[in-house]
């Protein structure tokens, strides 16, 4: 029977952290682990990302708002040196390394016999490391998972493993388990849609994982990580913040018919520390940007629809007047707040392909309708629009070449030649090939018919 539950109130891209997993090309830290020596932990592609995990835990557990920073904090500064001692609580050293490493070494598929099975990373992850991310979820509360991705007995590579956070899952009918993540690899705009996926029906076998998350290569399994609250009270500033805003989603489609009016909705969440107002002598509204204040669409401010504390989202209805001209119009928004700034995320740059209007068609008539052979007859040409039935004055062009106009009589001779048929010898017709050209319209093709 399929099973469906998810951590109530938590969305990766709104309580996740607002920026990437990027930090400088060095081990975040190296320790001494008996009987390994020293373990370097992460590396440049690794980063802090237990530690970005265990903060949005942190802050979520905390019912505090979502840490507004949407660019990764200097070294020294609070923020980064509260990701750091996550990142070592993340480790739980020495125990969670030596499961680390224990796991990178064990095959994927249970090997030996009898009593002397041991036991392969697909099993441990199914019938061990699933029920207790599963009973988390349950119970409504963040999981957080060590992702194993090497198959080695060097520990040097101990980095090369990932650290995320499972939210949601889901279990179809077919016993394939789904999980959501918090991946601190994966950017703010695709942070909702970071999946894992694994079938449950056969643990004692190799059982592939695919998945999104943002790393190179393939998962092996995962564990539930040893979590312990910290308090990051500290991390909330002790100032208002600055106005600020997240880029949600939304957007427009591509492409677009020229002079439609449609409309697109672009939702914005306030991660700043002033709440956005719609009156006043300095009202917060969206803005057009590429280029900044451009009119490409109609307007170049939308309204705000209501005021938006600090921690809210709104959805602003952007109305579109396409522009009648084709060609590739940028559209991207801004929040400001009038003749003060302008601030925070600018909605995807995103260009819109307005194509040329389809030409219309034509219905082409000849006179007579039915040709004779081997002799010359006055052929008159008449062209009206497909729809509207009126006539058109165009060029009409025989084999390649043009003979007049329509609607002005010409000579033509249909050729034919003798050929040999079971009834004897006859005349086949060569039809000429006619066209039509009007200005504005598909060209239409002469119905020329012999009897």
């Amino acid at each position: 029977m399929a099973q469906h539950n998810a951590v109530p109130g938590f969305r990766a891209s709104v309580n996740g952290l607002h920026f990437t997993n990027a930090w400088p090309s060095e081990p975040d830290i190296i320790i001494d682990v008996s009987p390994l020596g020293k373990v370097p932990i992460g590396d440049a592609s690794n980063g802090l990302c237990g530690g970005m995990v265990y903060t949005v835990i942190d802050v979520f557990s905390a019912a505090l708002p979502p840490i507004p920073d949407t660019t990764n904090p200097a070294q020294g500064t609070p923020l980064f040196n509260y990701l750091v001692s996550r990142l070592f609580a993340s480790f739980d050293i020495p125990g969670g390394v030596l499961k680390y490493y224990d796991w990178m070494n064990t095959p994927d598929h249970d090997t030996g016999m009898w009593m002397f099975v041991r036991r392969g990373v697909a099993w441990h992850t199914i019938m061990e490391e699933w029920p207790r991310v599963k009973a988390d979820i349950d119970a409504g509360v963040l999981s957080p998972l060590g992702l194993v991705t090497v198959y080695t007995t060097d520990p040097s590579m101990m980095g090369h493993n990932h650290q995320v956070l499972a939210y949601a899952y889901d279990v179809d009918d077919s016993n394939v388990l789904t999980l959501h993540l918090y991946d601190p690899n994966t950017s703010p705009t695709g942070a909702d849609d970071v999946r894992l996926s694994l079938d449950l029906s056969n643990p004692t076998h190799t059982s592939p994982i695919t998945h999104n998350v943002n790393i190179s290569g393939s998962i092996r399994g995962f564990f539930r990580t040893t979590y312990a609250f910290s308090n990051p009270a500290a991390l909330e500033p002790t100032t208002p913040l600055p106005s600020n805003a997240f880029f949600v989603g939304g957007g427009i489609a591509s492409p677009q018919p020229p002079g439609a009016v449609t409309s697109a909705q672009l939702t914005f969440e306030n991660i700043g520390g002033t709440t956005w107002t719609s009156g006043g002598a300095n009202p917060f509204r969206l803005g057009a940007q590429s280029p900044q204040d451009n009119t490409t669409w109609g307007t170049n401010r939308v309204e705000l629809p209501n005021d938006v504390a600090p921690g809210e989202q709104v959805t602003f209805t952007v109305p579109v007047t396409v522009p009648s001209t084709p060609g590739t119009y940028h559209f991207a928004w801004r929040m400001v707040q009038e003749l003060v700034t302008w601030f925070g995320d600018t909605s995807p740059d995103t260009p819109v392909v307005v194509p040329a209007p389809p030409q219309p068609s034509m219905t082409v008539s000849v006179t007579p309708a039915i040709l004779p052979t081997r002799r010359a007859v006055m052929v008159t040409v008449h062209a009206v629009d497909a729809v509207s039935a009126a006539t058109l004055s165009g060029t009409v062009t025989v084999n390649g070449i043009q003979v007049g106009h329509t609607d002005a009589p010409f000579s033509l001779t249909v050729p034919a030649h003798r050929v040999n048929t079971p009834d004897g010898w006859e005349w086949d017709a060569v039809l000429p090939t006619g066209t039509v050209s009007v200005p504005g319209y598909v060209s239409g093709t002469i119905p020329f018919d012999t009897a």
